[in-house]
């Protein structure tokens, strides 16, 4: 036994770390000189059972103990050695795992095997069996054991497997199973090995400061450290090969199904401009996954829209055919040095001529144009919106100048790091960061190529798309002035039949008055209505009355097939009536600064008031008085209503004016500070804390109380006058 300790090396370390023989710093407790410790090993081509003997030797302290304030000192250090000794050590833990594991596999498993026999042979020939070496299996022991053994510093010798999570205590017996301290023979002594149970996560940080307290010796035995389940080259081999197949078969299967629908999607390759060529789909249909889908118009084609198609916003249409002209490198601008913006983004609310603006670029600028949708990119695939994108800039660039058209390009700018981020919003934002790429990137490109996008939430896009650079125009797309209504309606009456032009251009004022807050697309939908009338009562020409029946159908207040139900109960056009007039006479009494009252019907059914009132003009600057006589003006119809037919006998019609005034009151008080509740400012009521909620509450309905008082003694006051409106609307 001693000869085949001759072949030891002592190796002298401060702090070794666990398990195995390292320099490292070794920490300085209180009350004690520094320790160092002495190591044994093997040579690892003699055994697997690599043997450290780790002797933790203690000087005298000195007779005079130190001050309170060195000892707390002491303590604080050694806490902090402790700290970054347990992140070392998990560090270390790591990189043993990933090397150990994966680069020296193989070889450590050769050598595991030569210890193993090594260690047969040895235990056949008996001279291990009871040492520590060797020792006898014995029950399981818990963790508050094994602390408890540590403590009292009666743990000798170690074993440890599969990297440190398993470990096992071997305690000295007495053959007749006395344990050690009680009379026996010490010649009599053999082994018992205790596996610990399962510790908790990062324990071993603790059991190694706990090893290293103690003054006795403690041999910490390496009983395996590669993992027992080890395939050999040919498994590997067959398991990678069998993996692989699949992969392939996969991919053949998908692309096979796969290959119709984008024989139907993707039917032809761009060629070059002028020429209608139709080339067949690639040979494999998932190839053409990445390629773009934007529809090409060479720059001879023509898409039978012009800017004299787009009418009420002269100023855009202006802005768009000079940068148009910049592209097309005029003289005018070259000679100055000027370059035309990357990107011009049209944004607004729906139908009010964007895609319309985009089909009159493409119809007269005589270049290349390109259309695509925000939703044309995005697929099921990762990576697909990214290729798709790049294949795009790259068929525009080969065609420079050039235009590229993105519409609701929200459906890919959308900001990133949104609710969308798993799954389909990953591959979102891939595409968006290659559109930021493309238009202004690291890479430099001298082709010029006008990136045009059109969205109605210019809210949700992402900053560094909006940034100059990339969209150096933003242009707000709005509703049309009274002129601009005009317009429109003389752009799409051209082909309409009236009795003459001086008929048409009265009803197209009288209609371009009675449509505000109305889109381009709206005002379309109305004279292609006030035809289809015409040609139902088979006129001639287009009148008045068709006009106004399509300008009702257009609100909303007309349903398909109703025409024979169109007649109005006569209590319900009473209760109308009333509405209608208590409404006006607040309206008077009350009047809205920036929209002053009109005229009133009940031509209609509606939960509101039908009511017109004057267009703004300019900006609007609400004061808290104006606030507070619009919650009063919302309360008229409930109001009217209970005292013209009583609480009990009350109906839907003033429902949505309570509702309204309510909505009103939460207004003023969340987010203008101008209430009582402070100055701060709340999106909802959702945003409150309960006791704040119990004092909107509260609050609401002092100002619903004061509404509901000061409306109902104004129409008290003009009683008449609401008689007389009533019998005047009934008429």
């Amino acid at each position: 036994m001693n000869s085949q300790f001759a072949n030891t090396i002592d190796i002298k370390l401060q702090l070794p770390k666990p398990f195995f023989p390292r320099k490292t710093p070794f920490p300085q407790f209180p009350h004690s000189s520094p320790r160092f410790l002495t190591t044994r090993f093997f040579p690892r081509n003699f055994t697997n059972r690599c043997k450290l003997r780790i002797t933790a030797s203690n000087s005298p302290s000195d007779t005079a103990s130190p001050k309170q304030e060195q000892e707390q000192e002491q303590d604080a250090e050694s806490a902090q050695l402790f700290e970054k000794l347990k992140e070392t050590e998990r560090k270390r833990m790591n990189e043993l795992e990933e090397f150990d594991k994966k680069a020296n596999v193989q070889l450590e498993r050769q050598l595991v095997m030569a210890s193993s026999w090594s260690r047969a042979l040895l235990t056949l020939r008996g001279k291990l069996k009871g040492t520590e070496w060797d020792p006898q299996n014995s029950h399981r022991i818990d963790y508050s054991d094994f602390l408890r053994l540590l403590d009292s510093n009666n743990v000798q010798f170690m074993e440890y497997s599969n990297y440190g999570q398993t470990i096992s205590v071997i305690l000295p017996y007495y053959k007749n199973g006395k344990p050690i301290g009680t009379e026996g023979n010490p010649k009599d002594i053999i082994f018992q090995r205790h596996p610990v149970n399962r510790m908790p996560i990062d324990s071993w940080n603790d059991v190694w400061r706990k090893l290293h307290q103690q003054i006795v010796n403690v041999d910490v035995i390496n009983v395996d450290a590669v993992p027992a389940e080890i395939y050999s080259t040919i498994a590997v081999a067959v398991i990678w090969s069998m993996r692989l197949a699949l992969a392939v078969g996969f991919y053949v299967w998908i692309d096979n199904l796969m290959r119709p629908i984008y024989a139907k999607l993707i039917p032809c390759d761009l060629g070059t401009p002028g020429q209608k060529t139709t080339q067949p789909l690639r040979s494999r249909a998932l190839g053409s996954l990445g390629q773009s889908r934007a529809k090409f118009i060479s720059a001879e084609e023509r898409t039978g829209v012009t800017f004299d198609d787009f009418a009420g916003q002269e100023y855009i249409k202006n802005e768009l055919q000079e940068i148009v002209r910049i592209l097309k490198n005029d003289e005018e601008f070259q000679d100055k040095g000027i370059y035309c913006p990357k990107g011009v983004l049209l944004h607004g609310p729906p139908g009010t001529g964007k895609t319309l603006l985009a089909k009159a670029i493409a119809g007269e600028a005589g270049l290349p144009f390109f259309a695509a949708n925000g939703t044309d990119f995005v697929e099921m695939f990762v990576g697909v919106a990214a290729s798709r994108v790049k294949d795009l800039f790259a068929n525009a660039r080969s065609f420079s100048p050039s235009i590229i058209f993105i519409d609701e390009i929200d459906a890919i700018g959308s900001k990133r790091g949104g609710p969308d981020i798993g799954g389909g919003g990953a591959e979102r934002e891939q595409g968006l960061l290659q559109i930021l790429t493309e238009m202004d990137g690291f890479k430099v490109s001298t082709a010029q190529v006008l990136v045009i996008g059109a969205t109605n939430r210019l809210d949700i896009l992402d900053p560094a798309l909006l940034r100059k650079g990339r969209f150096d125009k933003i242009i707000r797309v709005g509703l049309p002035s009274e002129d601009g209504r005009f317009a429109i309606l003389k752009v799409h009456a051209r082909n309409k039949f009236f009795r003459s032009e001086e008929e048409k251009e009265t009803l197209l004022k009288e209609i371009a008055e009675l449509t505000e807050d109305f889109t381009g697309a709206e005002l379309q939908n109305i004279l292609n209505e006030a035809g289809i009338l015409t040609a139902r009562k088979d006129l001639d020409y287009i009148g008045r009355d068709e006009l106004l029946e399509a300008l009702k159908r257009q609100k909303g207040t007309f349903e398909t097939g109703q025409e024979d139900s169109t007649e109005i109960p006569e209590e319900l056009k009473l209760r109308l009536a009333y509405r209608e007039a208590a409404v006006a006479v607040l309206a008077c009494y009350f009047p809205e600064p920036h929209r002053p009252f009109l005229e009133t019907d009940i031509n209609s059914i509606r939960s509101q008031p039908n009511m017109r009132y004057a267009e703004i003009s300019g900006q609007v600057f609400a004061r808290k008085l104006d606030y507070i006589n619009s919650i009063v003006r919302a309360c008229a119809p409930r109001v009217i209503e209970e005292e013209m037919f009583g609480i009990d006998n009350l109906c839907w019609i003033s429902a949505k004016a309570t509702l309204e005034a309510s909505k009103r009151a939460e207004f003023l008080i969340l987010q203008t500070g101008m209430t009582a509740f402070g100055k701060a400012y709340y999106k909802n009521y959702s945003d409150l804390v309960p006791s704040l909620a119990m004092k909107l509450e509260a609050l609401r309905d002092e100002y619903m109380r004061y509404a509901t008082e000061k409306c109902s003694s104004v129409l008290k006051e003009y009683h008449l006058a609401v008689e007389t409106i009533t019998g005047l609307v009934v008429l």
